[in-house]
């Protein structure tokens, strides 16, 4: 998987396809529980795509008609890309590799062979199961060149150490590093990283890391992509070989260490020479400038504020405010805050909370590798808004924000191109330029503020970023991809020519204007005057502040880093005069620091020096490839379906000691479209099994499924079900219902939180008590009191619609804030001898966030169902009613609420076995009833009355039992539950391997000790207590394996 950087997982997409099970996953093959309570966001497939294969020697390219005016170029890059692989592994793949092409991030968005939710910073992946690799096309020749060639490695490593094999772990730094090795380039930012972790003395024993330890979620692509340098540097290309091969049959089968095997080193050792390696290639860069070297840090503290990194920065006009992009450890999210330029003080956080609560998904950040090389917002003119773009539905928006009144005054949504980034204020406010694409090609668009009309000004081949206006607004300097290197132009408004300003074969980053004559800007450029070492600059390429005069084209560097200095802009202190402030990075941290404008530079160069003005030429891959009509066919709806991934094991415990587990099938065409599922699960000894379809191919998505299905619940209810002489234990009045039919199902999302679904099926169902005696007796009860039995058997033809909302924000123990809600009508119409009724469903949830980890999570379920064969809600124990039996509570109309207060004592624990989840604490209440259409119905009453208490039995031959209760009055008053039950509680929650598991203690309670007396007499008598009262409030522990609501 080729990544920018990691901002953590968003809740994946998870609609409630099968109203009658519970489905714990697709191809995820790790712990998993069948209790997950949640309904989850949409992933909306906002187009369409008419999906066509096009077959080479050694690929199946997917792509559509949007695509095909670029497949020739990337064919020969992923022809060309083979060659290279399989040249240095010396290894061929026995099949074609799936190649599955999308022409925009957004639209690559929109895939379905990953189930889960790609962050931004993805730009690609690989999949070990069926080796398919899915990509944009939106990155400039040369770096998608190199993008291909990552992915394409992945497959190369999946068929070298086949992933359904593994029996041990796989470093991540193996995969990626040797995927960014196989590239043969460096990064600026990711070379800067090992360098610096280099000086820093922060080697990581490579031997033993598993994942993101750092900051900077790349150092183990970039460490991994060094370490395989050093194999190759002593061992050759052929040791290199044999590691992977000894890795493989280390993590396969077993035996000694790869290292001992192809290294003759012990670990150990091996991380002992790869740490010398790294501290002598880039001992030359130890003396250059630290951080500190420029004054005082004006980035927020770490370990004062919620601000774990700055990436990007943009003073106000003023220059007594700052706005800066910064990652926000609380939040997990990119926020703009505002500092003070004299002190780093945090003023304000202008997008505080969470990004949904502003109407988008999340600040959005620069495409491919540009990261803080390019700007991210702009001020207003008169410093009154600032510009940034954010992440809203398929498109972006471009958001104007008061910095005053955090008061978002304008959105402008960007439906004609795609990845717009780096906005930029005209001098006079009433236009904004961005870089943006259209066909898959970058370009500087201008867009006026007030109507909205967009303008691309740029318009050509080349991938074009980071527009700055000039102060004078006749002209605006940007970013051009030329070459293999990123250059600096400036576009005359007026002539509508563009003319290169940098040259040489290295980056230049955005510019910013000092005065009307003068640019600042990052570059990796060196000075070529000063003799260097073919390996100093191997291992510099160092962003450093460059300045540019305009009118005589003189260059003069200011900086020296070792890190790597980036977003330069003008400051203007009290005294006006200009400093230049700029991001910096050191022992894996950025920072914000000042210098002077007076300040003697470290070198002086001509432009000219670099180089003059030439062809733009674009990248050429070393094979190219001729299309070949005869090769291209329309893609079959089922062509080629296969299993997707290993089946999940699933597993979970009810309160009341009930064993889950199964499992699910999956069957898909290669872009996950079109999907076959056969279902299978066991609670207790019912099984149920389903057989599905599902079409994703289109926004509208609906499944098709066949079904049996055998659900059990407790139908204790004295009096009510069955005579009120019968007594009988919660076992003994086992019941259940068995559902066989089929249905239809559809789904239409709104937007990225609301849906509506649609619902049709025929079944036949059975409900009865597992015991035919008590079946017998009950029905007959039924009959006589009710005139029908309330244990139905017959055919059903209902009908659904419902409306789904989910906002809530998700952390790994589950959810921390937002709001849930689904309202669900079922109308079953009394044709020919079907069953009829209607039913109204409703499950409100909302959740507050307390501090960083707490939550305060309230639960409302209300369920009325009527006609001739009205459905019911069972329910009870688990997160439902906590310290009540599983699935006690049974009724036609019925309800339950919970309160839940929910912290964090430990956020990790290490065990004999392991590190395991961090323990959380809850304190719970809950509230529930349920009745029968045609019965008293009454939660609660204050109303005084005269009960009989139970006392004891005396014998009576002409019962049914043999005995007959012996009861005396008693008078109740106050508040009592009548028909309702509440209880509370404290529990403690733990993962432990990937299960969350409960711990639980219920205390019971009607809120009358008299009235409890009353119900729970038998009880009492039963386990000998001395009175209901105490009976109920027992406290209960329960132990159950599940997610919270």
């Amino acid at each position: 998987m080729r990544t920018r950087s990691w901002r953590g997982l968003r809740s994946p997409f998870g609609l409630a396809l099968f109203a009658f099970v519970y489905i714990a996953g697709t191809i995820a093959a790790s712990a998993q529980t069948p209790f997950v309570p949640y309904y989850n966001k949409n992933r909306i497939k906002y187009d369409h795509f008419n999906w066509r294969i096009y077959t080479t020697d050694h690929f199946e390219i997917y792509y559509y008609p949007e695509i095909e005016q670029h497949l020739e170029r990337v064919t020969s890059y992923a022809e060309s890309a083979y060659q290279q692989v399989s040249a240095q592994l010396k290894h061929d793949l026995a099949f074609k590799v799936p190649l599955v092409l999308y022409k925009t991030e957004s639209e690559f968005q929109q895939q379905n062979i990953d189930p889960g939710e790609l962050p931004e910073g993805v730009l690609a992946f690989a999949e070990p199961y069926r080796d398919r690799m899915v990509l944009p096309i939106d990155e400039p020749s040369d770096a998608l060149y190199r993008l291909i060639t990552h992915e394409l490695t992945h497959i190369f490593e999946f068929d070298i150490i086949p992933r359904t094999l593994l029996r041990r772990g796989l470093p991540l730094w193996v995969d990626e590093g040797l995927s960014d090795y196989m590239t043969g380039y460096w990064n600026s930012f990711d070379l800067m990283t090992v360098r610096d972790a280099a000086i820093a003395d922060i080697i990581p024993s490579m031997s033993d890391f598993q994942g993101v330890q750092f900051a900077d979620g790349r150092l183990p692509y970039n460490l991994g992509h060094a370490a395989f340098e050093f194999i190759e540097s002593k061992w050759g290309p052929e040791g290199l070989r044999q590691f992977l091969f000894a890795l493989r049959k280390a993590v396969i089968g077993g035996g000694e260490s790869a290292y001992e095997e192809a290294f003759k080193l012990k670990p150990e050792e091996f991380d002992e020479q790869f740490d010398k390696y790294l501290k002598d290639r880039f001992k030359p860069f130890r003396d250059k400038e630290r951080p500190q070297d420029y004054g005082k840090d004006l980035a927020p503290k770490r370990e004062k504020t919620p601000y774990v990194t700055v990436v990007s920065i943009e003073p106000s006009p003023s220059g007594d405010l700052m706005a800066v992009a910064a990652g926000n450890r609380k939040d997990q999210e990119l926020d703009i805050i505002l500092l003070s330029t004299k002190d780093g003080k945090v003023i304000r956080n202008l997008t505080g909370g969470f990004n949904a609560g502003f109407g988008f998904e999340y600040i959005s950040q620069p495409g491919g590798f540009r990261g803080n090389a390019v700007p991210w917002m702009s001020w207003s003119p008169v410093g009154d808004r600032i510009a940034y773009f954010a992440r809203k539905e398929k498109q972006k928006t471009l958001v104007l924000e008061n910095v005053l009144t955090k008061k978002i005054e304008k959105r402008i949504d960007m439906k004609t191109v795609d990845m717009p980034e780096s906005p930029d204020f005209s001098p006079d406010g009433k236009s904004i330029a961005f870089a943006a694409l259209r066909s898959a090609i970058a370009d500087i668009f201008v867009i006026d503020v007030t109507t909205g009309e967009i303008k691309n000004i740029t318009n050509d081949s080349f991938g074009d970023y980071a527009p700055t206006w000039a102060p004078d607004g006749k002209s605006i300097v940007y970013i051009k991809r030329v070459s293999g290197n990123d250059k600096l132009y400036r576009y005359e408004i007026a002539t509508n020519k563009s003319t290169q300003l940098t040259f040489g074969t290295h980056d230049d980053g955005a510019a910013q204007f000092l005065d009307a004559d003068t640019l600042v800007f990052p570059s990796t450029a060196i000075d070529p005057s000063q003799p260097i070492t073919p390996e100093v600059a191997k291992n510099g390429n160092i962003y450093n502040i460059w300045t540019l005069n305009l009118k005589n084209g003189e260059l003069r560097q200011y900086t020296d880093a070792l890190g790597g200095n980036v977003s330069p802009v003008p400051l203007k202190d009290e005294t006006k005069q200009q400093r230049i402030a700029f991001v910096t990075y050191y022992k894996g941290e950025y920072g914000i620091h000042t210098l002077p404008q007076q300040k003697e530079p470290i070198h002086t160069v001509a432009s000219a020096d670099f180089g003059s003005p030439g062809p733009n030429i674009d990248f050429t891959p070393p094979l190219s490839h001729t299309l070949v009509k005869q090769n291209e066919r329309s893609k079959g709806k089922f062509e080629k379906l296969f299993l997707e991934g290993r089946p999940p094991v699933n597993v979970g415990v009810t309160s009341g000691g009930d064993l889950f587990g199964g499992t699910q099938v999956t069957f898909t065409d290669v872009l996950g479209d079109q999907q076959f599922n056969l279902f299978a699960e066991s609670v207790s000894q019912y099984r149920s099994l389903s057989l599905s379809y599902l079409n994703l191919s289109r926004r509208f998505q609906y499944a098709l499924q066949g079904f049996s299905q055998t659900q059990f619940y407790y139908g204790a209810y004295q009096g009510l079900l069955y005579q009120s002489d019968i007594f009988l234990s919660r076992d003994q009045a086992l019941a259940t219902q068995t559902l066989r039919g089929g249905s239809a199902f559809g789904i239409y999302p709104v937007n990225r939180y609301s849906r509506f679904e649609l619902g049709a099926g025929l079944y036949n169902f059975n409900q009865k008590y597992n015991d035919d005696n008590l079946q017998a007796f009950a029905e007959q009860y039924q009959i006589a009191t009710y005139g029908q039995p309330l244990f139905v058997s017959g055919t059903i033809m209902p009908l659904s619609a419902a409306y789904t909302r989910e906002t809530t924000v998700f952390r790994e123990y589950g959810p921390l804030s937002g709001e849930t809600m689904r309202l669900g009508y079922e109308y079953a119409p009394p044709l020919g001898g079907f069953l009829s009724r209607q039913t109204v469903d409703l499950d409100a949830r909302k959740y507050i966030r307390l501090a960083t980890n707490g939550v305060l999570a309230f639960r409302f379920r209300g369920f009325k169902s009527w006609g001739d064969s009205p459905g019911y809600l069972y329910y009870g124990g688990n997160s439902e009613m906590r310290g009540y039996q599983y699935l006690e509570f049974l009724g036609q109309k019925a309800f339950f609420t919970d309160a839940e207060l929910r912290f964090p004592l430990i956020e990790a624990a290490l065990t004999p076995i392991g590190v395991i989840g961090g323990l959380r604490a809850v304190a719970f209440a809950n509230l529930g009833a349920a009745g029968f259409n045609g019965q008293s119905y009454q939660v609660a009453s204050r109303s005084p009355t005269i009960v009989p208490i139970l006392t004891g039995f005396v014998e009576d031959q002409n019962s049914l039992q043999g005995f007959s209760p012996v009861t005396e009055a008693r008078a109740v008053s106050g508040l009592r539950l009548v028909d309702g039950r509440a209880s509370y509680g404290l529990g403690l929650e733990t993962f432990a391997l990937g299960f969350p598991i409960h711990f639980d203690w219920s205390w019971r309670t009607l809120l009358n000790k008299n009235w409890e007396d009353y119900k729970y007499a038998f009880n009492a008598l039963q386990d000998g207590e001395s009175s209901g009262s105490r009976w109920l409030r027992r406290p209960k522990f329960s132990v159950w394996i599940g997610y919270d609501f």
